[in-house]
């Protein structure tokens, strides 16, 4: 009797194991990251934010980490990773590495500016009165920035570093944009 017990429990321990790694995974359905978005501030505010060297806007900004962040296995859980970075001119870069835990909840980025920096004063406009947005083109030496963005989300999705969703909702803000 206790053989044939010791040899039950002995077939029952694989599975029982095997059912309490997998809970982790189907208990969750993988990411504990915010699935309604999060929002991403800064001090100053009007910050770039890149998401593995893609802008995806300026802070304050509500992203859904499921669209902007890589997915993937970590070990045994199902994970959003990437790098996070937050930038302005006159401030120290911040660059984060993100996971669930950081995703879980918004991310707000102090960032560390040099009290005399001064921008670049704006050139003034050219005053035209016949001229057309539509018809302007880049000075001769220097290129179109939209067509350079545009350029640069084609070759990241030739490359396959951003999806075709991410390619088409990136596409679509720049010509917004114009």
């Amino acid at each position: 009797m206790k053989n044939s017990c010791a040899l039950a429990l002995a077939r029952l321990l694989p599975l029982a194991a095997l059912m309490v790694l997998l809970q982790g995974c189907a208990s969750t359905g993988g990411s504990q990251a915010a699935a309604d978005g999060i929002q991403i501030t800064s001090d100053p505010s009007g910050a770039a934010v890149m998401v593995d060297g893609v802008e995806i806007g300026a802070t304050p900004v509500r992203v859904e980490p499921s669209k902007v962040f890589r997915a993937g296995f970590v070990g045994l859980s199902y994970r959003y990773y990437g790098k996070l970075v937050v930038k302005k001119a006159g401030c120290k870069d911040k660059v984060t590495e993100v996971n669930d835990a950081i995703l879980a909840k918004d991310v707000h980025v102090a960032l560390e500016c040099d009290p005399g920096y001064r921008s670049a004063p704006a050139p003034a406009p050219a005053v035209t009165p016949q001229a057309d947005p539509a018809s302007r083109s880049p000075s001769p030496g220097r290129s179109d920035p939209y067509v350079e963005r545009l350029e640069r989300i084609e070759t990241l999705h030739r490359k396959g570093l951003i999806t075709d969703e991410e390619y088409r909702r990136l596409r679509k803000r720049i010509i917004g944009e114009l």
